[in-house]
């Protein structure tokens, strides 16, 4: 595949089953996965538009650190049992100035989740590769 302008996002990339399976009910999923390979960093958007994470679903290159940055509503980020990695924000908090960084260095699928809207379908997922 190679480098390359990636501000396309998705692009035709296949989508892992397990994440395929795991976002089928997310916010904001469209059947796609946003490539950012190549990037140290990526920043995902975490509510304001609704109860999603933007972009749900995210491909990177093991190394690359992820940024949850609040927009708004009440929110958290915390990994799922399936999710490779054990990681988590914290308490749910309103505050737009509110970051989460988390570097992912080993490759393997990432699941997390609002803990506060799990139900209402605010979930992600990260293709470290």
């Amino acid at each position: 595949m190679g480098g390359g302008d990636m501000s396309g996002g998705g692009g035709g990339m296949e989508v892992p089953a397990e994440i395929d399976s795991f976002l089928a009910d997310a916010n904001g999923y469209d059947g796609s996965i946003q490539d950012a390979t190549g990037q140290d960093s990526v920043t995902v958007a975490v509510g304001g538009d609704g109860l999603a994470f933007d972009p749900p679903a995210l491909r990177i290159d093991a190394g690359t650190t992820v940024d949850w940055e609040w927009m708004g509503g009440t929110h958290n980020v915390a990994s799922t049992n399936d999710s490779s990695s054990d990681f988590d924000s914290g308490d749910p908090t309103s505050d737009t100035d509110t970051t989460f960084s988390q570097s992912f260095d080993d490759t393997g699928q990432q699941f997390y989740l609002c803990e506060v809207h799990e139900g209402g379908g605010m979930l992600g997922a990260i293709d470290v590769v």
